[in-house]
């Protein structure tokens, strides 16, 4: 009886195994399908008429200016302070109080929806460290051809035939000379020095600056405006007059919280946007780098494929007619 039963209970555990293998077969197949026959529609389809849109319009902004960002077809203007603080943790209980209470202070003054953002970068003091490098350079060359100054005229004061008066003089200059110099000499050491704290301060192995940011905005609704529509520079300049309204008033009531404030610039604001929207290059860029070129250069869009294929394409066929009319040349 006893062997019946565990033949028995031997042929349901290899029933139960067999049907959980053609299950896994079964459910392996069915996806197969699926996928397959997904690739084939994908293949299919038809991009011709897709709506394609620049990276500009999913971002949402119509023009940069000096210290706001425009957008909503110049009905909205976007503005911005960038903070630093201090190290609330290590503060005095005095210091905290009165950060406290110029926090409550600075929620009181807000005045519609602010975004505020908090991040850390690297500290970039490479166009700094290249205008000293360059005040070196110049400093060096004028203690150099000094230098070969002094050799002359050091060698002309040597000259038995000079009076006692002609030599006091060559003495003064000599002496006048050494002196700038030496002053030279010390100008270049301390510039030298500079610049080696700032390598050390500044780049990928120094500590990441933290930076607090509030981005604010104005619309214009010429409801509010009932009396006559504004034209578009009169907009602008509301909105430049509304958005530094703003601004100071922030920056005035968290200088009462030990933050020091300023406004940003609208390539800055941008920025911002581009490390959002580009975050390994960002960190790699500045906004010296930005400023120097168009704003909307930085933005990809979906012709650059298209027209760096046409480029290529065009080299080529150049180069293929200039070969062939080498060839018929020289038949």
């Amino acid at each position: 009886m006893t062997m019946i039963t565990q033949l028995i209970r031997n042929i349901q555990i290899i029933a139960v195994i067999i049907i959980l293998i053609l299950f896994v077969i079964c459910a392996i197949g069915l996806y197969l399908f699926k996928f397959k026959k997904r690739v084939v529609k994908d293949q299919a389809s038809d991009y011709s008429s897709f709506n394609r849109k620049e990276v500009i319009d999913y971002i949402g902004f119509d023009d940069v200016a000096d210290e706001m960002i425009v957008a909503d077809g110049g009905k909205r203007f976007i503005g911005a302070i960038k903070c630093q603080g201090f190290c609330f943790a290590d503060a005095e209980a005095e210091e905290k109080l009165q950060t406290i209470r110029g926090y409550i202070t600075f929620f009181n003054v807000l005045n519609g929806p602010v975004q505020y953002r908090q991040s850390s970068r690297d500290v970039n003091l490479d166009s700094l460290i290249d205008s000293y490098r360059k005040q070196i350079t110049a400093l060096q060359e004028k203690r150099f051809t000094m230098n070969l100054d002094y050799t002359e005229l050091k060698a002309e004061s040597e000259n038995p035939e000079l009076l006692a008066d002609d030599y006091d003089i060559y003495y003064e200059k000599l002496k006048q000379m050494q002196r700038e110099m030496t002053s030279l000499g010390y100008q270049i050491e301390q510039l030298e020095a500079q610049v080696q704290y700032m390598y050390a301060i500044s780049g990928e192995n120094a500590g990441a600056q933290r930076e607090e940011i509030y981005i604010f905005d104005w619309q214009y609704n010429p409801v509010d405006f009932s009396s006559q529509e504004l034209k578009e520079i009169e907009v602008y300049q509301r909105a430049e007059m509304q958005l530094k309204a703003q601004a100071n008033a922030y920056i005035n009531a968290l200088r009462n919280c030990g933050v020091h404030a300023r406004r940003m610039k609208g390539v800055e604001i941008l920025e911002e946007i581009r490390r959002y929207t580009h975050p390994v290059s960002a960190a790699k860029g500045t906004v010296e780098d930005i400023v120097q070129t168009a704003y909307d250069s930085i933005c990809a869009t979906s012709r650059s494929l298209q027209k760096l294929e046409d480029e290529v394409n065009k080299k080529i066929v150049e180069q293929i007619a200039h070969e062939t009319g080498i060839s018929e040349g020289g038949i």
